[in-house]
């Protein structure tokens, strides 16, 4: 179906907020930009009703981690935070428009999707979207969005788009369909969620909130330390769907 045109991207990670990409995949996003693989992040609202930082600075803080990352890329769109909804066809619109013009041959959803709405939400709302970008008749308009200016520009649209895989950040305890090595990445990911101070940092006025306590990076370094345990390595990150791999030979990673 995408006769001739080519992906624009690898790996597309969609997210409610910037911050989630990090927190669900920072190590593969790391691991497969370090690979040359073009990485892109699509934050999905600007965070409007988060307790601490406005939408500026939390902006701001994408960009730094985008940087650290090695991304390729990063856009936000302005779908309302709270209220990212997978049955309003504007929302599905949105990210349908954003399939086409970046043209991922995977795409991801993180975090995991669960407690916040907008996180319960995406998976549903990105797997619509992938569906409706494939329709020649289904035109979308362009939604509001910025793009970060470090990384590369938006590519053209295209009529339409079809994504080879579509995959969920995996939660603890959920059936992985795909463990990624992430060990020689930990230290970049965690470079990347430092430069979230406003939401992982107490002090300076900010709200206490379940994120950034302690715990809560404690809690994410458990989880790749416990799928890498599932996987033999130092840290795994893990991911779920129904994708599946068509294969002509034994592959040559280890499989667990």
């Amino acid at each position: 179906m995408n006769d001739k045109i080519e992906a624009g991207c690898d790996l597309l990670v969609v997210s409610p907020h910037t911050d989630d990409a990090e927190i669900g995949l920072g190590g593969v996003m790391a691991a497969w930009a370090a690979a040359g693989r073009r990485v892109w992040a699509l934050d999905l609202t600007r965070g409007e009703l988060g307790s601490n930082a406005t939408p500026e600075e939390r902006w701001a803080e994408g960009v730094a981690a985008a940087e650290v990352l090695g991304l390729a890329g990063r856009v936000q769109l302005e779908l309302p935070d709270g209220f990212v909804d997978a049955t309003n066809p504007e929302h599905v619109g949105a990210v349908g428009s954003m399939l086409r013009r970046l043209r991922p041959r995977w795409v991801v959803t993180a975090p995991e999707p669960r407690r916040h709405p907008d996180h319960v939400v995406t998976p549903a709302l990105v797997e619509k979207a992938i569906f409706h970008a494939r329709l020649a008749a289904w035109r979308p308009d362009e939604p509001v969005h910025r793009v970060w200016g470090g990384g590369a520009p938006l590519p053209a649209d295209t009529p339409t788009w079809q994504v080879e895989a579509r995959f969920d950040t995996c939660p603890v305890g959920g059936e992985a369909a795909l463990l990624v090595d992430i060990s020689a990445h930990w230290q970049t990911k965690r470079r990347a969620l430092d430069c979230y101070a406003s939401q992982f940092a107490r002090g300076d006025g900010r709200r206490a909130t379940m994120i950034n306590e302690p715990a809560f990076l404690e809690e994410i370094e458990r989880r790749a330390r416990a799928w890498g345990r599932r996987a033999g390595v130092d840290h795994a990150e893990a991911l779920s769907g129904t994708a599946v791999p068509l294969v002509t030979d034994l592959p040559g990673e280890v499989w667990c």
